[in-house]
Parts: C-alpha cells; structure tokens; sequence
C-alpha cells in the first residue's frame, strides 16, 4: 500500500525575517509514518520545518541515559531503519507556507499511486499580507490584518478522486460531544472517509485520546495507549483495503 503522511505546522510571513506559525511538533505524524512502514508500506512524509522525522526523531541520544542501554536502543533503532528506509520518501517544505504544501500534496497526489493520506498537518488559517525587508523593531504597535487561506483537505478529491482521505480536527477544552460533532461537520465539508478528533488539552496532559468519525459507522475511541498510531494506522490500512 502506497501512504501519504503530512506533519508539522506551516508559517504565514509578516515580513522577511518574522512569521506566523503553530505549537505542532509533527511527532504524531511520525509516528503514523513509522507504524505504515512497519505494516510493508511504502511512504511519503511531508513536514514542515522543525517537525520531527519518522525513526530520525528518536535517533538523539540522551546523554543522561545508561550507557549500555541508550547504545541498545539506538542500534534497534538503526535496524528497524535499515528495514524500512527504502519505502520511505522524506519530503520537505520548501517555503512552508499553505500554498507550498498545497503544491506539494497536489504534485505527489497526481504523479504518484496513492492508496490512503493522513492530512495530518496543522495548517495555517489565515496569514497577514506580508511586509517587504523588515518591519522596525522599535514599532510600538504592529497590527496585522489577516486573510483566510484556503483548506487544503478540501482539494484532494479533486486531486485523487478514490484515495481513503483521513483528515484530523484538534480543538482545546471542549466537551468530547462538541469535538465529535466538529468532526462530523468537516468529514462532510471536507469530504473525507475518517475525521481523527482531539483535545489539546489530553494531549498536553499525557492523555492523547482520539476518536475515529466516519460518515455512518458509531464513533470509535481509541487511547491512551502506548501504540496510538499503530491502531490508527491497522484500522485506516483494513478500511482502505476494501476499495
């Protein structure tokens, strides 16, 4: 099975040297990708800047660590690489802003088999019109003014009409009912097989939960558990699998 995954957050520009961004790390998303490659998948991750990186993220070593056992787990971490890092594409944004990524799923999208996407990263909502050279940093006041940008979940239909699209809906301190009828809402707007919803605010908390929304099955939960992106991913790779 051929997997599209995306992660990380992208950043709106207010002037050459300022931008706009986001708290996502992308450490779920690579997650998602690690646990496909485990599964014999071969792999598309998308990240934007700073995110971290399928196998490559766990690869720093902790120097407060025993020895004996940080060297263990880097060298099953280097095995479990060796087996997976020729069905696995790392692609980064180049710019990083919503236009680029939107390039950049439409151009794997339309050149590439794709079976299923993980929509994964936390794109931006709305970006100011940005200021050439650098505005003063003696400004007492800076205002921006901000326009919304498109969705880019809303164009892979378009792109890849039979793919099993997996969108992702976070919102903080809701009720679990008012994050679940958000969820719904977008899988229809969006178009999506499965909304993945969740709370900042679990996750924060060392809590992740997620719930699987679909567009007539009874909502799945899943979490906390240590395998999060295992469950995720086994469900979407048996859901795809029936096209």
């Amino acid at each position: 099975m051929n997997i599209l995954v995306t992660g990380g957050g992208t950043v709106a520009p207010i002037d050459d040297v300022r931008q706009i961004t986001n708290m996502s790390t992308g450490r779920f998303s690579a997650a998602i990708s690690e646990a496909a490659l485990q599964r014999g998948a071969k792999v598309w991750h998308v990240h934007g800047k700073n995110a971290q990186l399928p196998f490559i993220g766990r690869a720093k070593l902790d120097l407060d660590a025993d020895f004996a056992a940080e060297s263990a787990r880097l060298a099953a971490l280097k095995t479990e690489w060796d087996a997976v890092r020729s069905r696995l594409e790392i692609v980064p944004l180049a710019e990083g802003t919503v236009p680029d990524y939107a390039a950049t799923v439409e151009a794997i999208l339309t050149r590439e088999r794709i079976d299923a996407v993980f929509l994964a990263m936390a794109a931006s909502d709305f970006a100011p019109l940005p200021d050439t050279g650098k505005i003063p940093s003696d400004t007492e006041e800076l205002i921006l003014r901000c326009r919304r940008l498109p969705k880019v979940i809303r164009s892979v239909r378009d792109w890849a009409p039979d793919i099993y699209l997996v969108g992702f809906k976070l919102l903080s301190g809701v009720s679990e009912d008012a994050l679940i009828d958000r969820a719904r809402r977008d899988l229809e707007t969006n178009r999506a097989d499965l909304t993945v919803a969740n709370d900042l605010q679990l996750l924060r908390a060392g809590q992740h939960t997620i719930h699987l929304v679909r567009p007539v099955q009874l909502t799945e939960t899943l979490g906390p558990p240590d395998d999060l992106a295992g469950q995720l991913v086994e469900r979407v790779w048996r859901w795809a699998s029936k096209r």
